[in-house]
């Protein structure tokens, strides 16, 4: 029994300390897309991780923009928590299968840009919680296509 415990308490220490002090990562990928290519994330499954990506559309104004990504937000499942038309932040939230009511929050920013948007997603996880990446990047992918009216 002493271990079996002291297995997992070596598993435990060893597994933290070989994920600890992570430096941003970028997907490696092979889809050409800018939000894809723009994904990054850090942390890990310990103490969480956060995903990012960002992209410039040409064209669309920083109202339109928000309208769309918070009509793409909701139609795809998720709460809206806060919006800020003046500052361009959308944070909704979903809560997590099996989590026993945990959520994970995502924000999307939108900024006006010369002859357009820059928009900025971010989503979160807490340690113990995990996502697909390929999902969370074709999530991100598909807001911002819905944005871009496609």
């Amino acid at each position: 029994m002493k271990a079996t415990i002291l297995l997992l308490i070596t598993v435990f220490f060893l597994g933290g300390c070989a994920t600890t002090g992570q430096s941003q990562q970028s997907l490696k990928t092979h889809d050409m897309r800018e939000c894809a290519q723009n994904f990054t994330y850090d942390g890990n499954f310990w103490i969480g991780r956060t995903y990012k990506t960002h992209v410039f559309i040409k064209g669309i104004s920083k109202e339109l923009a928000m309208e769309r990504a918070a009509r793409y937000t909701i139609n795809d499942g998720w709460s809206i928590t806060n919006t800020d038309n003046n500052l361009g932040i959308i944070s909704a939230s979903q809560t997590v299968s099996y989590g026993q009511g945990k959520t994970v929050p995502m924000n999307v920013g939108i900024e006006s840009t010369d002859g357009g948007v820059k928009i900025s997603m971010t989503y979160s996880t807490q340690g113990g919680v995990t996502s697909p990446l390929d999902s969370i990047k074709n999530h991100f992918c598909s807001t911002i296509e819905a944005v871009k009216g496609k």
